[in-house]
């Protein structure tokens, strides 16, 4: 999030930011009614009466549990298309990357964990459609050979 956002958040009297809190369950008929929490420091749980929520996950890829042949660049966002066409996998193939391929050819990436994306839902969103594009595209390759 952008430290201008953050700020304006932070500055709402009517919302609450609750770090380090996971959402465990959340109930209501035809809308949302409330939400159970649960802080991941103290294990403390409590349910919320609202008719909303926001989760902000943060801006640090969760990319250690990758294989190291997976490519990322320096903050740990993972590299895609034109930035790993040069990679050993790659030289291997007979065809170039796609915008959302990853150093192994047939995996994919998209989204806030992609490294030079745009980082907002809309176009992760958009990036997970065309991924599924792609996978369909690529499992069609991998058949007929």
């Amino acid at each position: 999030m952008s430290s201008y956002l953050s700020r304006r958040v932070e500055a709402k009297e009517n919302l609450e930011i609750l770090y380090q809190t996971e959402i465990r369950r959340m109930t209501g008929r035809r809308r949302l009614e409330s939400v159970e929490l649960e802080n991941m420091g103290t294990g403390a749980r409590r349910t919320v009466e609202t008719p909303a929520v926001f989760s902000m996950i943060g801006a640090l890829p969760c990319t250690g549990w990758l294989p190291a042949e997976i490519e990322r660049d320096d903050k740990g966002f993972i590299l895609t298309g034109a930035k790993v066409a040069q990679s050993s996998a790659w030289q291997r193939m007979n065809r170039a990357p796609g915008p959302l391929e990853t150093s192994r050819p047939g995996v994919f990436a998209a989204g806030d964990v992609r490294s030079d994306s745009v980082k907002r839902c809309a176009a992760a969103v958009g990036e997970g459609g065309m991924a599924v594009a792609n996978v369909h595209r690529a499992l069609a390759e991998y058949r007929t050979r």
